[in-house]
């Protein structure tokens, strides 16, 4: 158990050194570990007892299996079906992450997620993970990006263990590949994933893909590739409409226990259209400032301290119809004085 200060302190740990706090306790204890947080009501003074024996930190084998959710399946606890917030661009690929871990390997295998950074696709491919682990603790299930992938396998050409290696993804009852995109141009990865993938296929072992783009659109990966991960189920997941980015940072709200004015969420909602992520990180840096420095008070304050991650003013982009509307303006016409088949010079 590891206590914070504030909700601030937390979500910056979880985000930036889970799984360094996870694998040094279970270097020491000899386990894989749980990690949980507890936020401090008040300061205490800090006391010091004798370390008890590792021994007594060690579970039965038989115990270990809800473990591995942290540990050996590479799954952050906070990536749940719980903590996603639906909207119309999700609710599709929502629902078929919920089918498939409720019968992994019997319906869209394999699923391919894909769309724009930091919309979601590695938040459902962990969901579908802890779900399938809350269902069947001792299933062996593992979240890999295709980065870890490639680098585990070049370990392995060097120290000559394929084996291990194979044993590791060709084992598994669910693999969770993130970042797709990631293979191309890789020829030697692409040959071992290729058959990795027909391994776990041919005994219905379920397989999900995520990438920015569709099969199709990866450039430099072979077409046999290609057309398994075609088999299956593949679906996008859109940018989010402003209603759901609302919602988005009002559940983010609660979780950092900071209550903000209504007009700082709409300003960051309209003004971070794309990148959940970036929303998400936003917000944290309102909040820390709130509980850091106190209110904010003006848009044009909170402009400057996310000036880095905001978009563009959508009230101030140069469109054809914003400069049809100035100009007609400016010259008491109507739009359609301007665009119509009838144009006097006058």
């Amino acid at each position: 158990i590891i206590t914070v200060p504030n909700p601030i302190h937390q979500l910056w740990i979880e985000s930036n050194h889970t799984a360094a706090v996870t694998d040094a306790v279970a270097e020491v204890t000899g386990v894989p570990a749980i990690i949980e947080f507890h936020v401090a009501t008040e300061p205490t003074p800090v006391s010091y007892a004798p370390l008890p024996e590792l021994k007594a930190a060690r579970v039965n084998a038989g115990d270990q299996a809800p473990i591995r959710f942290f540990s050996e399946a590479g799954l952050n606890a906070k990536f749940n079906f719980d903590s996603y917030v639906i909207g119309p661009n999700s609710s599709y690929s929502v629902a078929v992450a919920k089918a498939v871990a409720e019968k992994p390997g019997r319906i869209y295998n394999p699923l391919f997620f894909y769309g724009a950074t930091g919309l979601g696709k590695t938040h459902l491919l962990q969901a579908i993970g802890q779900e399938v682990l809350a269902r069947k603790p001792r299933a062996n299930v593992r979240y890999v990006t295709s980065e870890q992938f490639t680098n585990e396998f070049v370990d392995a050409i060097k120290r000559q263990t394929f084996s291990q290696f194979r044993q590791k993804y060709r084992k598994v009852d669910v693999l969770l590949i993130d970042d797709v995109q990631f293979f191309e141009g890789k020829d030697s990865t692409q040959e071992e994933f290729f058959h990795t993938f027909n391994e776990l296929f041919n005994n219905a072992k379920q397989i999900v893909l995520a990438s920015d783009r569709p099969p199709s659109e990866i450039k430099n990966l072979e077409s046999r590739l290609v057309s398994r991960f075609e088999w299956g189920l593949a679906t996008q997941i859109q940018v989010p409409d402003f209603e759901t980015r609302i919602a988005i940072l009002r559940r983010k709200q609660s979780d950092f226990n900071v209550s903000l004015d209504s007009w700082i969420l709409d300003f960051m909602a309209q003004r971070i259209r794309v990148n959940v992520r970036k929303l998400e990180g936003a917000l944290m840096r309102v909040a820390a400032h709130v509980s850091l420095e106190g209110a904010v008070t003006t848009e044009s304050a909170l402009a400057t301290m996310l000036h880095d991650v905001i978009d563009e003013d959508p009230s101030k982009t140069v469109t054809v119809d914003r400069i049809q509307r100035i100009i007609a303006t400016h010259y008491d016409l109507r739009v359609s004085d301007l665009t119509g088949p009838r144009r006097p010079k006058n």
